[in-house]
C-alpha cells in the first residue's frame, strides 16, 4: 500500500497573516532529511508575469527557483502559464518572453535539473507564443506536449490542456496514448501535471476541465483506475489540496501570478517538494515569504521605514530585479533620503535600460500605492521624455482621472485610444471615459 504525507511548512503563513518579520522558510525546508535512495522533486508554476508594464518574471519566481535548486531535487515541474503569453504579438516579442524565463531560470539550467512544463493557457493565447512554446519545451522523441518520464520509482506524465481545437479537455490521440502510457506504467508512483485543474476552486470555475464533465470524469477515472498518486495541476494562483473518488489533486499556482483568494484559502507564494521513499510519498509544502509583496502593503498602508526594510531584504535576495529598487526609491524619497533616492534610481535606470522606463516604472508603482504626487512627479517626466508612448499616456491618464482633472482624463484616454489595437485595453479606456462622462456631464 502506497501511503501518503503532507508535511506543511508554517513560518511564512505566520509571517504573511501578521506581517511580522521571521526566519525564512528556506531554513525550514529540510525538517525531515531524504533518506538515502530516495527519489525526490519539486513541483512550481504559474510564475507569469502580472502585466504587460512589469514583463521581467516576478521578484518571488527568482526565489523559488534559488531556493528549489538547494534542495537537490532530481526533477522540477512546473504546472504552466510560465509567461504572459497574450502580448506576444510577433515571434520576437515571444522569443523575448521565453528568453525572460529562461533567465530567471538560469538556476536551474546550471544546475543540469531536468525541467518539464506542461503547457498553460498563457502560452497558448496567440500562434507566436504557442509556436515558440511547442519548440522550445516539446518531447523532443515525439515532438508532443504530452509525454512522460520514468526516474527510479516513479512514472511522470506531462498532459497538454491547451492542444489545439481540445482546450480545457484530455481528448483524441492525447487520451489514447495516456492509456497506454499508464498501463505501460505498472506498480511505479505514478504522478500526472497538467496545467488546467480537474476540480477547480476559487477561479477559473468555468474553463478548467470540469468545463466538459463527461471527458473528465472520464479522465478521473482512468487515473483512479491506475492509482495515480497525484495530478498537479495550475491555472489558479493558489494552493488546494483536494480528494475527489479517491484521486487526489493538488493546485500548485502560486509561484509568481498575482494570487487568487485568502490566505486561509491558500493565495500565498509557494512550491512543493516531495520526496518518495519505496511506498512513502512526503509532499512538503512550502510557502515563501515575498518580501516585495509585503513592502507593498505596507507602503499602502503608509509604514514607509517597515516597506523600507522588506525591500532592502529584497535587493539583497535578487539584486538586479527591478521591483525592489522602485519600492526603495519610493520609501526613501517620502523619507526625504535624498541620496539614497537617487542610488536606488539610478541602479533602477540601470535595471530597465533608460530613464524613461525608469521614469514610467516609479510613477505607475506610485500610482499604485496610491502616493498621486510622486506618481505625478515620475509619470509628468516620463511624458516629457515621450509623449507618444501608449502606456505612459495611458497611466497620465489614470492619474488625471484620480486627481479629478477630468478634462485632461478625457483628453489623455482619447490619445491611448488612438494608439491600442487590444481589445481588453479598449474596453477598459472606454469604461473610463464613461464613467467619466457620467459624473461629470464632460
Amino acid at each position: 500500500m502506497k501511503n501518503r504525507y503532507f508535511l506543511l511548512v508554517l513560518l511564512t503563513l505566520s509571517f504573511l497573516a501578521h506581517g511580522c518579520a521571521t526566519k525564512d522558510s528556506s531554513s525550514a525546508v529540510e525538517q525531515r532529511s531524504v533518506e538515502k535512495g530516495a527519489m525526490n522533486f519539486v513541483v512550481m508554476g504559474d510564475n507569469r508575469p502580472a502585466d504587460v508594464y512589469r514583463p521581467e518574471q516576478p521578484y518571488i519566481y527568482h526565489k523559488i527557483v534559488s531556493t528549489a535548486v538547494e534542495l537537490n531535487p532530481e526533477i522540477i515541474l512546473n504546472t504552466g502559464d510560465i509567461v504572459l503569453g497574450y502580448d506576444a504579438v510577433n515571434s520576437e516579442k515571444a522569443t523575448q518572453e521565453f528568453d525572460e524565463f529562461e533567465h530567471a531560470t538560469l538556476p536551474i539550467r546550471q544546475r543540469n535539473i531536468p525541467l518539464y512544463i506542461a503547457m498553460g493557457n498563457h502560452s497558448g493565447y496567440t500562434d507566436f507564443a504557442r509556436t515558440e512554446f511547442t519548440r522550445r519545451y516539446k518531447d523532443q522523441e515525439t515532438e508532443n506536449l504530452y509525454y512522460s518520464v520514468d526516474i527510479k520509482n516513479c512514472h511522470f506524465v506531462i498532459l497538454s490542456s491547451e492542444l489545439v481545437g481540445a482546450t480545457s479537455q484530455i481528448t483524441g490521440q492525447q487520451l489514447e496514448w495516456l492509456k497506454k502510457d499508464l498501463a505501460l506504467a505498472g506498480d511505479k508512483h505514478k504522478f500526472v501535471v497538467v496545467h488546467r485543474p480537474l476540480y477547480p476552486k476559487i477561479t477559473h470555475l468555468q474553463d478548467s476541465l470540469n468545463k466538459y464533465p463527461q471527458k473528465r470524469d472520464q479522465l478521473a477515472q482512468l487515473f483512479e483506475q491506475h492509482h495515480v498518486d497525484m495530478v498537479f495541476v495550475g491555472h489558479i494562483h493558489t494552493y488546494n489540496f483536494s480528494m475527489v473518488n479517491g484521486l487526489a489533486q493538488i493546485i500548485a499556482g502560486g509561484s509568481g501570478a498575482p494570487l487568487a483568494g485568502t490566505l486561509p484559502e491558500g493565495g500565498f507564494n509557494h512550491f512543493f517538494h516531495i520526496i518518495v521513499t519505496d511506498d512513502d510519498v512526503d509532499y512538503r509544502l512550502l510557502p515563501m515569504e515575498n518580501e516585495v509583496a509585503m513592502a507593498t502593503r505596507l507602503l499602502q498602508k503608509g509604514q514607509i521605514q517597515a516597506a523600507l526594510s522588506f525591500a532592502q531584504l529584497a535587493m539583497e535576495t535578487v539584486p538586479d530585479h527591478p521591483m525592489p529598487q522602485l519600492i526603495a526609491a519610493t520609501a526613501y524619497q517620502l523619507l526625504n533620503k535624498q541620496k539614497e533616492c537617487t542610488t536606488a534610481k539610478n541602479k533602477l535606470t540601470q535595471i530597465v535600460g533608460s530613464k524613461k522606463e525608469a521614469a514610467f516604472r516609479l510613477g505607475a508603482f506610485a500610482l499604485s500605492v496610491t502616493q498621486l504626487s510622486l506618481a505625478d512627479e515620475y509619470l509628468t517626466k516620463a511624458y516629457t521624455l515621450d509623449n507618444t508612448s501608449f502606456k505612459i499616456i495611458y497611466f497620465n491618464a489614470q492619474l488625471n482621472q484620480q486627481q479629478e482633472r477630468y478634462a485632461l482624463a478625457l483628453k489623455r484616454y482619447q490619445q491611448a485610444l488612438a494608439l491600442t489595437t487590444d481589445k481588453y485595453t479598449i474596453a477598459d479606456i472606454d469604461k473610463r471615459i464613461a464613467e467619466i462622462k457620467e459624473f461629470t456631464n464632460i
